[in-house]
């Protein structure tokens, strides 16, 4: 299919997060086997355990949103190092030297990503990113953002995502894999590739419970609409006033109906979830789109942004990037 056509197509399947939890109650006993737990002993120790449940809960999320913040903001000090200020020196204190590569214009190693910056800096100095938005879930940051050789470029729209491990207590940056696609001169629609005007960077973070709702609603939506064909799933799932960043795609709901037709036509199809990064109201999907089995197909970053509308989730803003598959790379690691 040709790269318009997988922009047009791509909005797979993952599997939900699920959160558990746990009660454990006990009782003294005496040496007979019997309790010898008082009626207002047991009221009194299952009062403290409901108000202990909430306190660990929240002391978990607080731990939770910690490191999720150390982690962006990590990954924030790196773009500007790098990306910004060309501080090639300042690698070795963001990047793993055995850093896994899955661009497929680089080699794997800390070493190998230098060699392939250091000449394209030196070619087009006034290279700059611009961050748009950083989620972070688990040890994944996302950052969607900007990318411009130079100040009368129109530029690309990126997603990195970066995996983050720690090192005596430090993040470093231990796996990475980016999509990019040219902003093109003429779009559907003037919403822009990146979040409307005035959207902080950050997220308002929630809680790990809200999030696991947002990631199985959006995953439940892809997969039946993508995968299963069902048209139906665009009323049950999307807003009417859906806000649209695709260039190729009027903004709202009713434009996303023509593609019913194209999807059921074309029953070989396939939108497979590799990853999903969720924080606060944003779900990304790392998506590997293909025509058949046999297709090298393209890599997707669908982005989602979900709201509660009178009292249901609904899907009310979407963002994408779309890159194909190249037959060869200077790494044996996919861009999956």
């Amino acid at each position: 299919m040709p790269k318009k056509s997988y922009a047009l197509l791509s909005m797979t399947l993952a599997s939900a997060l699920a959160l558990s939890t746990a009660g454990v109650a006990g009782a003294s006993a005496s040496p007979c086997g019997t309790s010898t737990t008082s009626s207002a002993s047991v009221k009194a120790k299952t009062a403290k355990a409901a108000t202990a449940a909430p306190s660990s809960q929240q002391s978990s999320e607080k731990a939770n949103q910690k490191k999720l913040a150390e982690n962006k903001q990590f990954v924030l000090n790196m773009f500007k190092d790098i990306f910004t200020d060309h501080k090639l020196d300042t690698a070795s204190k963001y990047i793993a030297d055995d850093y896994i590569q899955h661009n497929p214009l680089a080699g794997n190693g800390r070493q190998a990503f230098v060699d392939f910056f250091a000449p394209f800096v030196k070619q087009n100095p006034q290279y700059n990113v611009e961050v748009k938005r950083i989620i972070a879930q688990g040890d994944l940051v996302l950052v969607h953002s900007l990318a411009k050789t130079n100040k009368s470029d129109r530029g690309m729209a990126v997603v990195d995502i970066f995996r983050l491990e720690r090192v005596n207590g430090k993040p470093i940056i231990k796996e990475h894999w980016d999509l990019a696609q040219q902003i093109p001169e003429k779009s559907a629609n003037k919403n822009t590739m990146f979040p409307l005007a005035g959207t902080p960077v950050q997220v308002t973070p929630t809680s790990s419970k809200q999030v696991a709702a947002n990631v199985k609603f959006v995953t439940t939506f892809y997969n039946d609409f993508f995968n299963k064909k069902d048209g139906d799933a665009l009323k049950k799932y999307v807003d009417e006033n859906y806000i649209q960043h695709n260039p190729s795609v009027p903004t709202g709901r009713k434009p996303l109906e023509s593609f019913i037709p194209m999807l059921k036509s074309n029953p070989d199809s396939r939108n497979n979830i590799v990853r999903v990064v969720a924080e606060g109201d944003i779900v990304a999907l790392h998506v590997h789109a293909q025509n058949n089995k046999d297709d090298r197909g393209a890599a997707v970053i669908d982005m989602f942004r979900v709201k509660t509308i009178n009292g249901k989730l609904k899907i009310v803003e979407h963002w994408d990037v779309v890159q194909e598959v190249p037959e060869k790379s200077a790494n044996n690691n996919t861009m999956f």
